[in-house]
C-alpha cells in the first residue's frame, strides 16, 4: 500500500489533508472501502461518496474536499488522464515467476538481455534477440529471427512468426498472432474476383478451377510503445513488411492483413478489419467493427465511426460514418431523409389519388 503523500509525489499530483493515510488502490466512490482512493473527478460522482467508506478521493482542482467529509484528497485537471496515472501506479504484474521457467524450450542460439522472465511451456526459436526487462508469459511461441525490444510484456498464448521486429515498451495480451500468412490466392486462369473487379461483371467466373497460394515472404515491423489486444492477428507481408507505427494501440480481435501500414498513435477499436495493402495515417481512430477495403488510404487525423465500411480513399482530417463511409454530416443528413421516406411516400400516394380522382 502507498500513503496519500507517496502517491502525490509519484504522480506529481497536489494533495491536501492527512498524507499518512494508507491506500490499497482506486475504486468507484459508491463501493470504495476505508483504505481505497475514491475516483470522483466528475460532479456526478461526488454525491456517490456518501454511499462508500472512502476517507480520501481523487478530485478536480477547486473541489471542497472538507465539505465532502473526507480526510484528504488528490487534485487533478484532466480526469481521464488521471485514471491512467492512478491505475498504472497500482497495476500488478501478471507473472508468477522470475527468470526462465524450467519447462520453457529455448534455443542456445539466441541473445537475451538481463532481467528477462519466460513462462512455462514457451518456445523460443534460434537467432532470436530479446531485450532487457521483458516478461514473456506461458505457452508463447517466438519464431526464428525475431527481435523483441526492451521492456516488452507478452502474455500467454501469443504466437510470433519468423523475422518479426518489435520495438521497446511493447505490450501484447493473450492469444495474439503476429506474422501469420497473408490471405493471398490466385487462380491459374483469369476470372472470378479479378474479373469482377476489373470489368464489374461475373462473366468468366466458371473458368476458376482452383486457387494457388501466394506465399508471404515479408514479415511484420512493430514500433515502440505499441499495445495489441487479446485475439488480434497481424499478417506478414507478401513481399514488403506489414507495419504498425510507434504508439499505436489495437483493441481485442483486430485483424491487419498483409502489407497493411498503420501510422503512429492510432487507435483501432474492437473487431476492426483492414484488408491487404491499405495505408492508415498518423493519429487515426477507427471505431468498433470498422471495415477497410484493400488498397485504401486513410489520411492522418481522421476518425471513422463504428460499423462503417471504408471502400474509397479518405482525405486527411475527415470524420467518416456509414457504409459506404461518407462525411459524418452527409451521413446524418441522409439518415434524416431516409426517416422521412414513409411520410413522403404517403404524400405521393395521396397526390396520385387526387390526380386520378380529378380525371
Amino acid at each position: 500500500m502507498l500513503t496519500l503523500e507517496e502517491i502525490s509525489e509519484a504522480l506529481s499530483m497536489p494533495f491536501e489533508g492527512d498524507g499518512t493515510i494508507l491506500i490499497s488502490g482506486p475504486s468507484e466512490p459508491k463501493t470504495a472501502k476505508k483504505n481505497q482512493l475514491a475516483l470522483a473527478m466528475d460532479e456526478s460522482f461526488l454525491s456517490e461518496l456518501k454511499f462508500g467508506y472512502a476517507r480520501v478521493a481523487l478530485l478536480l482542482e477547486g473541489t471542497d474536499w472538507k465539505g465532502l467529509g473526507l480526510k484528504g484528497a488528490l487534485f487533478v485537471k484532466r480526469s481521464r488522464y488521471a485514471i491512467a496515472q492512478i491505475n498504472s501506479l497500482f497495476e500488478e504484474s501478471f507473472d508468477e515467476w522470475e527468470g526462465i521457467h524450467h519447462s520453457a524450450l529455448i534455443s542456445d542460439k539466441i541473445k537475451i538481455g538481463v532481467n528477462v522472465s519466460i513462462g512455462p511451456f514457451s518456445f523460443i526459436s534460434s537467432e532470436v534477440e530479446i531485450g532487457k526487462n521483458c516478461l514473456i508469459g506461458s505457452h508463447v511461441f517466438v519464431g526464428k529471427g525475431v527481435i523483441i525490444g526492451d521492456s516488452a510484456i507478452i502474455q500467454a498464448g501469443t504466437r510470433i512468426g519468423p523475422n518479426v521486429v518489435i520495438g521497446t515498451g511493447f505490450r501484447c495480451h493473450q492469444n495474439v498472432v503476429i506474422g501469420s500468412d497473408g490471405f493471398s490466392f490466385v487462380s491459374p486462369a483469369p476470372g472470378g474476383v479479378e474479373q469482377a473487379r476489373k470489368e464489374g461483371s461475373l462473366i468468366g467466373v466458371e473458368q476458376v478451377s482452383h486457387y494457388v497460394r501466394i506465399p508471404s515472404l515479408g514479415s511484420v515491423i512493430i514500433g515502440d510503445d505499441v499495445e495489441i489486444g487479446a485475439g488480434s492477428i497481424i499478417d506478414r507481408g507478401t513481399l514488403e513488411h506489414t507495419k504498425v507505427g510507434n504508439g499505436t494501440k489495437l483493441d481485442n480481435l483486430v485483424h491487419l492483413a498483409h502489407n497493411v501500414s498503420i501510422g503512429e498513435n492510432c487507435l483501432l477499436c474492437g473487431q476492426v478489419g483492414i484488408a491487404g495493402s491499405s495505408k492508415i495515417g498518423d493519429r487515426v481512430v477507427l471505431g468498433g467493427q470498422v471495415g477497410v477495403a484493400d488498397h485504401i488510404s486513410i489520411g492522418c487525423d481522421s476518425i471513422v465511426a463504428g460499423k462503417s465500411g471504408v471502400s474509397s480513399n479518405v482525405p486527411k482530417g475527415r470524420f467518416m460514418m456509414g457504409n459506404p463511409a461518407i462525411k459524418i454530416e452527409n451521413n446524418i443528413a441522409s439518415y434524416k431523409s431516409f426517416r422521412k421516406l414513409p411520410k413522403i411516400l404517403k404524400k405521393i400516394e395521396y397526390l396520385e389519388q387526387e390526380v386520378l380522382r380529378k380525371k
